[in-house]
């Protein structure tokens, strides 16, 4: 079947959407987006929304499928929930091309799910940012961008968050008065935003506030103490997040499995063995995955030496 004929097979709401039939939108070529945008517009409001839902769930379980063509293409769409999933949907797209858009998104859309979804999109750019791939007058295009979203009185606070969380990876004097002012905060969600964000930042001289979250009463907070640990990747954290492992949150204790995978080491090696044994469902998957991520890292090529 063409793409012109399934689109247009698509349109009609009364058959349902057919995975298998989605996987003709991956890796469109510029002729393909210029026939899908002209046929998708007699797409019907709920079907694009299927569509889209169904995109980026298919693009998390197959890392391979590339729906980036289709995802811009909604940037723009009259439906903020489209918009949205096609925001969200390109959070594994390294294209500065599409920097511009979400940066547009971000000040401009009247959605506050859309501009939510703007900032998380580009904490990817600031992670490249972060790591010198990223152009320098691209770097403050971003960088400006989410801190005008965290500086606007009117904003949402939830796309406030989200900016914070993003703006870590750049680990300026001034974000970190930012990061510190949000941990300080009486609102517990902007203060697990700031320890996250801490993480970000690859920056150990906010150790000693993660590793005193760790022991927090709220189980939110403890979970993004993990997740922060993990990212700052110093060994001498592992005793503490591998106490986790016995936490009463099962999210806390798969987060502690991921950092322990991030941190790595023989200590490290050691709690996520333990954790397959002890865990439930949930914990043993973790930890094996954390545990076969590090051992791949450890010996990419299978040689096992």
């Amino acid at each position: 079947m063409t793409l012109d004929a399934y689109i247009t097979e698509l349109s009609d709401e009364s058959t349902p959407v057919k995975r298998s039939g989605l996987l003709q939108l991956s890796s469109l070529t510029r002729d393909d987006v210029r026939d899908f945008r002209h046929h998708w517009r007699g797409v019907g409001r709920q079907r694009r929304r299927e569509v889209l839902a169904a995109l980026v769930e298919l693009s998390e379980d197959n890392l391979e499928l590339d729906f980036s063509a289709v995802y811009r293409s909604c940037l723009s769409d009259e439906c903020e929930m489209v918009r949205e999933q096609a925001t969200r949907g390109l959070i594994e797209t390294d294209d500065r091309a599409i920097i511009r858009p979400l940066i547009g998104l971000l000040k401009d859309d009247p959605s506050v799910k859309v501009r939510e979804a703007a900032a998380i999109t580009l904490s990817q750019f600031a992670d490249m940012a972060q790591q010198g791939k990223l152009m320098s007058r691209d770097e403050d295009r971003v960088r400006d961008a989410l801190l005008a979203a965290i500086g606007r009185s009117e904003e949402d606070v939830d796309v406030q968050r989200r900016a914070i969380e993003a703006v870590g990876s750049f680990n300026t004097t001034q974000i970190s008065g930012i990061l510190r002012a949000a941990y300080e905060s009486d609102d517990s969600a902007m203060r697990q935003s700031a320890i996250y964000a801490m993480g970000r930042s690859s920056d150990s001289h906010w150790l000693p506030i993660v590793l005193r979250e760790v022991n927090a009463v709220d189980p939110a907070i403890r979970y993004e103490a993990a997740n922060a640990c993990g990212l700052l990747g110093d060994e001498s954290t592992i005793p503490q997040i591998a106490a986790l492992i016995g936490d009463e949150d099962i999210e806390v204790q798969c987060a502690a499995a991921i950092a322990l995978g991030n941190i790595g080491g023989p200590m490290a090696k050691r709690a996520l063995r333990h954790a397959v044994e002890i865990g439930d469902d949930a914990l043993t998957e973790a930890a094996a995955e954390a545990l076969e991520n590090l051992e791949f890292d450890e010996d990419p090529l299978g040689f096992g030496f």
